[in-house]
């Protein structure tokens, strides 16, 4: 641990360098140091960054030894680095990546509701990817290293969509990536399963969420409610949506209005409480809402109400997965 420390700080130290030289923001210094390294040369554009500066960054890229880390290690690390780059740079919250143990929770999910499916995964508020690919690791882990998927992503943010290119090239993950407004139409066709941590907050494009049922009669309207209509919009029939979403959606005012809309458009399949203690206020929490959408192969069922209600990985998932298999076994009898 103490050399991953020591790595990153080495790695942290060559993009402060870089970031120097071409007067960028982290994020951006960190997708060059990454293209640099991953194509053993340094980029030099109109003679930035200077010739010292070259000199400089390559005795720091020897020294990082990059050619010998681990894949692991290189994705480890990279992520790290850009959970630093949305500190650094003052980015929004949304932008943070998704804690591993909720792309493990889906995981369970998929390999339950989807098992030895070749499927078609869209993230439509990809950001720098760590949901997705944590996600798309784990099925290839238990399809025996095989890609038994497609990966799509979709963002309106060009600087993340670079930091997802590099860390989609660093798992080894094949994607296609997307620049676009994900509440316009999609170029992406029929999806089977949409896993995505939504954005939060409210959408400014008024004119454009004028198309949409969940609106809000007066200013903004949400853009995490404009985003899971979009994405029933665009679900293959019978096809699966597993998001992350503001436990607030569910109750209260908004949850009154949405909930029943929500459920006449979809098949509710699960609503699994995340730890209280991965928030640092009430208002904050989120939750995992699984829904299918409806088509030929779709079927109502119990809904499986729970709580994730620890971060101690092993003994959550454990006991989260009892539930789980105890309740496909009623619905599916």
């Amino acid at each position: 641990m103490e050399n991953l420390e020591n790595l990153f700080n080495q790695f942290v130290q060559s993009v402060v360098t870089l970031q120097e030289a071409l007067n960028v923001s982290f994020g951006e210094a960190l997708t060059e140091t990454f293209d640099n390294l991953e194509n053993d040369r340094i980029k030099v554009e109109m003679g930035a960054p200077d010739q010292e500066t070259v000199a400089k960054l390559g005795q720091l890229y020897q020294e990082l030894d990059y050619d010998n880390l681990s894949p692991k290690i290189k994705s480890q690390l990279f992520t790290f680095l850009t959970l630093k780059a949305v500190n650094e740079d003052g980015r929004d919250f949304n932008q943070m990546p998704t804690p591993p143990i909720i792309a493990t929770v889906l995981a369970l999910f998929i390999q339950k509701l989807l098992p030895n499916q070749k499927l078609k995964i869209v993230d439509p508020a990809i950001g720098s990817g760590n949901l997705l690919y944590t996600v798309a690791k784990q099925l290839k882990a238990e399809n025996h290293s095989k890609d038994n998927f497609e990966l799509y992503g979709i963002d309106n943010d060009e600087e993340m969509l670079d930091l997802a290119d590099i860390a989609a090239h660093l798992n080894k993950l094949p994607i296609e990536l997307y620049h676009q407004d994900a509440l316009l139409p999609w170029m992406i066709k029929d999806p089977d399963l949409i896993v995505s941590d939504l954005p939060v907050g409210y959408y400014p494009i008024d004119e454009n969420a004028e198309n949409f049922a969940t609106k809000s009669d007066k200013g903004h309207s949400f853009a995490h409610l404009l985003y899971i209509e979009q994405i029933i919009k665009n679900l293959k029939e019978s096809g699966y949506a597993m998001l992350v979403v503001p436990k607030s959606i569910l109750s209260g005012k908004t949850g009154a209005d949405f909930m029943p809309w929500l459920s006449n458009k979809v098949y509710l399949k699960a609503i699994i409480d995340l730890p209280d203690k991965m928030f640092q206020n009430n208002s904050n929490q989120k939750t995992i809402l699984i829904f299918q959408n409806h088509g030929e192969s779709a079927y109502s069922s119990r809904v499986l109400l729970t709580k994730l209600d620890s971060l101690k990985q092993e003994e959550a998932l454990f006991k989260l997965n009892v539930k789980l298999n105890e309740w496909y076994t009623e619905t599916n009898d």
